[in-house]
């Protein structure tokens, strides 16, 4: 039993040290003819080279995957943090949804704005003053084995990661890399769903080190060699 209470309080530490960045959007204004967008992306992030973009539709709290959207702004600018307008809209009483790519449009049997890992949303005129939703990915939760590590995951609501080649990899170190640091590990996002659990197994997991694990959007290769662009968050821990 003793033993047991050590383990716990082990996961326990893990979790309350852990620390997270993000992908984030927010709706900085709404007029007649424009939405302006302030965005936040992951540390290290190039959003113009990586084919960064931002898309609007007209719709309910969720992304419509398989409608084209009303407009899409490409980040001109490699600075991961910024602000956008979509201009030359009729803005209308009707509510708006805001998607941020982290990559580019995808293509072949996939969601083509797969890329998308964060919204927000802008309630209908008509909703009596409530504030529009924001939604962030995120990673959480996690449980330590000597060998393993799961964590509960976090995305837009009706994306399909899996199908669209999204994956997870973990690190050594405080900071998840774009394409310098090979992991110690890469798995496909399962399962192919918003949200759920995944584990990282075969992994030495040493005491008193810490670790970084993240997830990207896209890119997933299972023979090695993942493309480490699409970065949507991270969170780290020390075991």
């Amino acid at each position: 039993m003793e033993t047991q209470n050590l383990e716990a309080q082990k996961v326990l530490v893990a979790l309350t040290a852990s620390d997270s960045l993000t992908t984030t959007i927010n709706i900085s204004n709404v007029s007649a003819e424009a939405i302006d967008v302030d965005y936040d992306t992951m540390p290290g992030n190039q959003p113009n080279t990586y084919g960064n973009f931002l898309a609007i539709w007209q719709n309910y709290d969720t992304i419509p995957w398989n409608t084209e959207p009303l407009k899409t702004f490409p980040v001109p600018t490699n600075t991961p943090s910024g602000s956008a307008s979509f201009t030359g809209l009729n803005v209308n009483n009707n509510s708006y949804i805001i998607g941020y790519a982290v990559g580019s449009i995808l293509n072949g049997s996939v969601q083509k704005y797969g890329n998308i890992c964060a919204t927000a949303f802008i309630p209908a005129a008509s909703s009596n003053g409530d504030q529009g939703t924001i939604f962030t990915p995120s990673i959480s939760n996690f449980n330590i084995g000597s060998t393993s590590v799961s964590f509960q995951f976090e995305l837009p609501d009706g994306i399909t990661p899996q199908t669209n080649g999204a994956w997870a990899a973990i690190w050594k170190g405080g900071n998840p890399s774009y394409f310098s640091t090979t992991p110690l590990s890469a798995i496909p996002i399962s399962p192919d769903s918003s949200s759920g659990r995944a584990a990282f197994n075969n992994v030495t997991i040493g005491r008193g080190i810490t670790y970084t694990v993240a997830i990207f959007m896209s890119g997933y290769n299972a023979a090695g060699g993942s493309t480490q662009r699409a970065v949507a968050c991270s969170a780290s821990f020390t075991n």
